[in-house]
């Protein structure tokens, strides 16, 4: 596999070194059809060479005599293309003005192939977040505003997509998140921070459902979520976002903790400009939230959680005029804050909004990012990009429960676009080399070898990608990728493939289907981890093995058009298959004097599992009217199965302990931690300077949970009013959210966000419940 990827590196870059005679020019400048602004970056193709617009938007080709297909192609931008006929000697001044894409159909996606390309034409599922989603719901957390996306679920911090994962207290993740390319999960535990991430500089978010780990590696088992942030245009832009707001009384009688009501107060601002040949972004949040958790029920402090945060971020990418093609630059993002984690409610009453006694962590959190990147592309369209990334990440945590570690990412991917080099059109190959190493010290992660807490884990990888459109319609795509994981000196590796197609059948009309291999090597944390919370302990697994799947699927897209309004509709079926499933599973894993004190969780191989199901997905946009209209919306249906319920996965010495005798609920042997049914929708409509927007999700009832739980509760160990709760919301959750907004002059506008309108009282993940009612008052000001 290494060899074959060495022979495309070396076939690629000899290929890129051809050169051709130059006997005529064409120059010109490209700009945004409605504003006027020059467009940075827009890629110029012919069959002979290629060029990238300057910073005011200007190129220049040279080209030998004869008639060309000059193609403009620019991120959100409609393609547009021109014939040209030149003679020798002949200069050709071609001025191009772009519109910006309207609707889906005309969406341009990267993460799907590492290359921009057609949402319409990807083989995968995929979903589009728009920027004014994230700001017009007053989002302080990306998690906030990506649960609202078809087919996604956040349980208790961890991101789902379609069922792929249950619970695992924060350990290990299936779903990789990435800002612009670069991995965020931490690299002990695989654990997103939320708030770390710039939302107040979104290009778009993409989302990919189903295994991507060809292209993304090991965490990208399920699914993929990339915050896409903005580069600067040739108008300096300047946003500053004050919000504040306070929480409704719980509905649930009896559940008041205070005396004086919760707040919560954020303000962030961006600024982004072009300085002669450089890009320069700069951005922050501050966060001050009283929370909807109060403390401890073994303390007199009647007041909320304190959450804070205070976050600072800067973005610089520079263009020599001297050297076409070539930009390189530093973005760095930092942030200190402090937090309130929380395991166990009190009880399912005056305790629901408190947690249960010594279950409750305060985080004191450090992070820190710094990412230098260069990236060239010559004039025979190949693209060189060398990238890195080092993450910090620091949290103190009360309980002897802290961990700190610093994770070296670096990658490097040429990639060949083969129209300006051999004259094949739309074909393209993508090949890179990753490697990740994670140095981590921790009182969470003491069981290693030597209980030192001190771990050590490696990452190298190779992948390839391949993509090519037939005759307009038909768009294939295959990869593979090579893989070897290290962890204090114990390893494995594993090579893996996918492929996809995609057929354009009429005008509006694509089926698409795809195949893909996933592999998932397990964390430091899901080995390593030993500690207490709320009485409950979590214990290591030091034989954990890693875990693989396949995954397939079939789509069709369909879209539509009335008046000005469009849009798309999408529908899926799709199979995943898992072996080795790693599950957090509840037994008497210790072996000390005292029975109680074995009892806890612990990371665990269970055998096969399968996930299948129907995803549906809506999007539209335009006008009624006079009146704009977006909407976002999908329903999903899961069937998460486990395959092997009777089968023994403890190690020898300990009792039996099997999906059926740890499951609260086997009917249909339902995996644990899932929900079935999902609904998401938001609805937005701008009128004048008015704007009305609303959102539901809808969780259906988590029918399977660990037994142990409810048993604890009914025999009064561990009184939590679980059993009350479970049989008092036995129909699962709808939460409405609304917005308003006013533009109250040109660039201000006042809003009212509020979050769960309905004050119901909800819970996601058993024993932990969501936030009730928050008012929000927003004023946003656009220089």
């Amino acid at each position: 596999m290494l060899k074959n990827i060495t022979v495309m590196f070396t076939a690629i870059l000899i290929l890129s070194a051809a050169g051709s005679a130059q006997n005529a020019t064409v120059k010109g400048t490209v700009k945004d059809a409605g504003t006027g602004e020059a467009l940075i970056g827009v890629n110029i193709v012919t069959n002979q060479s290629g060029a990238t617009t300057g910073l005011d938007g200007d190129y220049t080709l040279e080209l030998p005599v004869g008639t060309y297909t000059l193609s403009y192609q620019y991120l959100g931008y409609n393609e547009v293309v021109r014939t040209v006929n030149l003679g020798a000697g002949q200069l050709l001044v071609l001025d191009v003005q772009m519109e910006e894409a309207s609707i889906l159909g005309e969406t341009v996606v990267v993460s799907a192939g590492k290359y921009e390309q057609s949402l319409n034409q990807v083989t995968v599922s995929m979903e589009v977040l728009k920027p004014n989603i994230i700001e017009n719901r007053n989002t302080t957390s990306f998690d906030e505003v990506i649960q609202q996306t078809p087919g996604v679920s956040i349980v208790d911090s961890e991101p789902q997509i379609r069922s792929g994962s249950g619970y695992s207290f924060g350990a290990g993740s299936r779903v990789m998140i990435l800002v612009d390319d670069l991995p965020i999960l931490s690299g002990d535990a695989g654990r997103p921070s939320w708030g770390f991430m710039p939302v107040e500089n979104v290009s778009q978010v993409e989302v990919i459902k189903g295994a991507s780990s060809v292209l993304y590696g090991s965490s990208a088992l399920s699914g993929v979520i990339n915050l896409r942030t903005a580069y600067p245009t040739d108008v300096p832009k300047t946003k500053i976002i004050l919000s504040g707001g306070v929480y409704s009384e719980p509905s649930v009688d009896g559940a008041k903790y205070w005396d004086e009501t919760p707040a919560l107060f954020s303000a962030s601002f961006l600024h982004s400009r072009i300085i002669n040949n450089l890009d320069f972004t700069i951005g922050g949040n501050f966060l001050s939230d009283d929370g909807h958790i109060g403390q401890p029920v073994d303390t007199t402090d009647d007041r909320g959680s304190q959450n804070r945060r205070g976050r600072m971020n800067v973005n610089l990418r520079y263009r020599p005029a001297t050297v076409q093609g070539l930009d390189f630059g530093l973005n760095a993002n930092f942030q200190r804050g402090r937090s309130l984690g929380t395991l166990i409610w009190a009880d399912a009453d005056s305790g629901l909004y408190r947690p249960f006694a010594g279950s409750a962590t305060v985080t004191e959190q450090t992070v820190l990012t710094v990412d230098p990147f260069i990236n060239f592309v010559n004039e025979s369209g190949t693209r060189h990009s060398l990238k890195g990334r080092y993450y910090k990440l620091d949290n103190d945590n009360t309980n002897n429960q802290g961990n700190f570690s610093d994770v070296f990412y670096g990658e490097y991917q040429i990639q060949q676009h083969f129209e300006p080099l051999t004259g094949i059109k739309d074909l393209t190959v993508t090949a890179g080399l990753v490697g990740t190493r994670t140095d981590g010290e921790a009182d969470l992660y003491i069981a290693n070898e030597d209980s030192s807490g001190e771990n050590t884990a490696k990452n190298y990888a190779a992948y390839l990608q391949l993509d090519k459109t037939f005759v307009d319609r038909f768009t294939f795509s295959a990869g593979a990728r090579y893989e070897n994981f290290d962890i204090n000196g114990v390893g494995d590796s594993k090579t893996i493939f996918r492929t996809g197609l995609n057929v354009h059948v009429a005008k509006e009309l694509y089926l698409r289907g795809s195949f893909g291999q996933g592999y998932r090597f397990p964390s430091i944390a899901e080995k390593f981890i030993r500690t207490n919370a709320g009485g409950l302990e979590i214990f290591p697994n030091r034989d954990l093995q890693p875990e693989s799947s396949w995954n397939a699927e079939a789509g069709i897209k369909m879209g539509f058009k009335a008046g000005q309004l469009g849009g798309y509709l999408d529908v899926a079926y799709f199979h995943q298959q898992y072996e080795d499933f790693i599950e957090f599973t509840f037994n008497e894993w210790g072996t000390t004097p005292i029975p109680f004190l074995n009892l806890g969780f612990r990371s665990m191989n269970t055998g096969k599992a399968r996930v299948r199901g129907v995803d549906l997905s809506l999007t539209s946009a335009g006008k009624i009217g006079g009146v704009e209209v977006n909407f976002l919306g999908g329903y999903t249906y899961t069937d998460p199965e486990a395959l092997d319920p009777d089968l023994n996965y403890t190690q020898i010495g300990f009792d039996e302990v099997s999906y059926l005798n740890t499951s609260s609920d086997t009917t249909d042997n339902i995996l644990k931690y899932r929900m079935q049914h999902l609904v998401r929708a938001d609805l937005e409509f701008g009128w004048k300077n008015v704007l009305l927007g609303g959102s539901l999700r809808f969780n259906s009832f988590m029918n399977n949970i660990d037994r142990i739980f409810l048993d604890l509760d009914e025999l009064g160990v561990l009184r939590t009013g679980l059993n009350q709760w479970r049989e008092e919301n036995p129909d699962g959750d709808y939460v409405f959210d609304l917005r308003l907004g006013y533009t109250i002059a040109k660039g201000s506008r006042l809003s009212l966000v509020v979050n769960n309108l309905l004050n119901n009282a909800y819970s996601i993940r058993p024993l932990r419940i969501e936030s009730n009612r928050l008012v929000n008052l927003q004023f946003t000001q656009t220089l």
